[in-house]
């Protein structure tokens, strides 16, 4: 009968201690104004992954050496300063809109990005830019992850899983320097 009553008494316990608990699940923390604004000021918060892409040539003339690209939300916008992305820091650009970014098909960059690169501890796959065959530059950021990579252009040189990537980008940067010699 002792140990019956001490059964109850502990099943009694952990009953009371769990409707507590229950009892601060139900209660909700209704957001203030300033939180709102805060969550809505936060460009991460509402918005899903960025990417920027492009494509580079070191030993090159001209405007079309340094492509590099962001795409947010569906709007595309295109890099000014044009510097040669390096291995160590992720590209320092500035982005703006450009004339004909509505009509460049980016419905594949960010579906088809390769996983496989967020999963890799690697930064530069093949050997980008070598052999003067150029590189492409990409970066990755949504709310918890922020990565870039340096992807050698001569898919030959990468996995055949990137191929398909790279070949996107580089047929995405054909596309807009086509579209910008029409403006």
């Amino acid at each position: 009968m002792k140990n019956f009553k001490l059964y109850l008494l502990a099943v009694f316990v952990i009953l009371l201690f769990n409707s507590c608990e229950n009892e601060e699940d139900i209660l909700v923390d209704t957001p203030t104004d300033t939180e709102i604004l805060a969550r809505n000021s936060n460009p991460l918060a509402n918005r899903g992954p960025t990417i920027t892409f492009g494509r580079y040539y070191g030993k090159c003339q001209g405007n079309q050496c340094v492509e590099i690209f962001r795409l947010i939300e569906n709007t595309l916008l295109e890099d000014t300063v044009d510097n040669y992305p390096v291995l160590g820091s992720m590209y320092q650009g500035k982005f703006t809109s450009f004339k004909g970014a509505d009509r460049v098909e980016t419905a594949r960059i960010l579906p088809e990005f390769p996983i496989e690169l967020l999963n890799s501890k690697r930064t530069v796959f093949g050997t980008p830019d070598a052999g003067d065959w150029g590189g492409i530059y990409l970066e990755y950021q949504d709310a918890g992850v922020h990565r870039y990579w340096l992807v050698d252009l001569e898919t030959s040189n990468i996995n055949k899983s990137l191929r398909p990537y790279v070949e996107l980008i580089d047929k995405t940067v054909n596309e807009i320097n086509d579209i910008n010699n029409l403006n």
